[in-house]
């Protein structure tokens, strides 16, 4: 893998103009924006606690390289909805709006994009976006037809190349059933075949499909559907130290939030892809001045945001750490849901924590960044017995939640091992209350094994945890091996 510096970035734009670049054609690509609106400093691989991204910053960075590159398009492999409290706030508008500037040539529906439902979705899509929104295996319930358009054509340096959009076919598992009347998902290969067999009449010489179905997913449809050419990627959030090839299929993916372009260049000779090199170029601040048309929308939503959201609410004495089997702030997410419905045991699924805070001051940003869905709490009841088959379901089918009320040893794939209660033996006849969200309740098959009938409270969970904090601003958090792996 090659990391730019970009002062060498800035000097190859100077010289672009005498020199031919180093490939046919170039895609600069990012997906899972995720609403990084602003700069941010991640917390993974980043020693020196260096600032990145933002959109302002981003779009500057694809200015900068299309100097670089001249030609190259701009793709989006979708999820830039949901994430930030400006996306939160105004249903994905803000997103619209900044992408209106920045002016994708391709942009991928992902799965959050329908977290404010379709029939928002399609009115935003329709009426505000000056830039095409692409999802080919989309289908309208009602006629059966394609819900959003499929594909577009390119034509760069006298090659043809169609670009597909393909969204993921398990948007039913990654949304609210609500939040997707009227349209059902078909499958990518089938979608992809049957586009690619009708397009072959209009002699196009490259098929890229842009895809937001994750790394996994993109490799088995490389197997299933050979005469793709490239798949640039999106929804499993991957950083790839090179592209790979499967099948013949070309593979890239950038990662997430902004922090980093795709640059992806390759060689085509006589319709087919020779060579290809992909590359990041990591959005650090400081390097180049941030976009004014961009920076003049975030600003303006910023300062309408700003006093309610950096009000600071607490204090963390240790980072809170969302992923693995425990994690100490999905312990606290946890224990504040239990608290709030007076619940025996609450659960939190690990898909809806979404951010990580160093310690230090708590803002309410913060919880809106942490838990961003909205989503509200429910209650249901369980015996000991439909607990423990739900907990054993879980385990062996890999599914991993956190937890408050329970201390669990398990054998992934394997099953449970054993389960405490409130520090007790599970009664097997005895009424246990439960709390969830109402994404984790409407999705009980996939996590329990079974539908689970619910009782709404009308709380949003991320009301109860601004709320927890205010209670008991100084927290302090840990591991406390309330789920075991063997």
């Amino acid at each position: 893998m090659k990391y730019f510096n970009m002062t060498v970035v800035l000097l190859l734009a100077v010289l672009a103009g005498c020199s031919a670049p180093s490939a046919d054609i170039t895609i600069l690509h990012w997906n899972d924006f995720h609403a990084h609106n602003t700069t941010w400093v991640p917390t993974s691989y980043n020693n020196d606690k260096h600032a990145v991204g933002g959109y302002a910053l981003l779009d500057a960075y694809l200015d900068s390289l299309e100097k670089v590159y001249p030609g190259a398009l701009r793709v989006n492999a979708g999820d830039d909805f949901q994430g930030s409290p400006m996306c939160a706030v105004t249903e994905g508008l803000s997103q619209i709006e900044i992408l209106n500037k920045v002016k994708p040539d391709f942009f991928t529906i992902g799965n959050h994009e329908f977290d404010y439902s379709w029939a928002h979705l399609d009115s935003l899509r329709l009426n505000e976006a000056k830039f095409g929104m692409y999802a080919a295996n989309l289908i309208d319930t009602e006629t059966g037809e394609s819900a959003a358009p499929q594909f577009r054509v390119f034509l760069r340096k006298g090659y043809r190349f169609a670009l597909i959009g393909l969204t993921t076919p398990y948007l039913d598992e990654l949304t609210l059933p609500k939040n997707l009347e009227g349209i059902e998902v078909a499958d990518p290969a089938e979608i992809a075949q049957n586009l690619i067999n009708a397009l072959k009449s209009r002699k196009i010489d490259l098929f890229i499909v842009v895809s937001h179905i994750g790394i996994g997913n993109d490799r088995k449809l490389a197997e299933a559907v050979p005469e793709i050419d490239l798949i640039i990627g999106g929804h499993s959030h991957t950083y790839m130290r090179e592209a790979e090839n499967v099948n013949g299929v070309w593979i890239v993916q950038a990662n997430a939030h902004g922090r980093y372009v795709g640059v992806t260049n390759f060689h085509v000779d006589e319709g087919e892809i020779t060579s290809l090199e992909m590359d990041y170029v990591e959005t650090i601040t400081g390097k180049l001045a941030p976009s004014k048309d961009v920076a003049k929308i975030v600003d303006a939503y910023e300062i309408e945001l700003k006093e309610a959201m950096d009000e600071v609410i607490g204090t963390l004495e240790t980072p809170w750490r969302g992923s693995g089997a425990e994690s100490n702030l999905g312990n606290w997410i946890a224990d504040a849901f239990r608290e709030a419905t007076d619940t025996d045991i609450a659960m939190m699924n690990n898909g809806g924590i979404r951010k990580d805070l160093d310690a230090g001051k708590i803002l309410v940003r913060d919880i809106w960044e942490i838990s961003p869905f909205g989503n509200t709490l429910v209650t249901f009841e369980w015996t000991g017995q439909e607990l423990l088959d739900a907990l054993d379901f879980m385990a062996k089918a890999g599914r991993s939640m956190q937890v408050s009320g329970i201390d669990m040893m398990l054998e992934r794939n394997e099953g449970l091992v054993d389960v405490l209660v409130g520090g007790a033996e599970i009664d097997l006849e005895k009424t246990y209350k439960l709390c969830v969200n109402n994404y984790t309740a409407s999705q009980g098959k996939k996590y329990f094994g079974t539908k689970i009938e619910t009782k709404e409270t009308g709380l949003v969970d991320r009301d109860v945890l601004i709320e927890a904090v205010r209670k008991n601003p100084i927290i302090k958090s840990g591991i406390e091996g309330r789920v075991i792996i063997l």
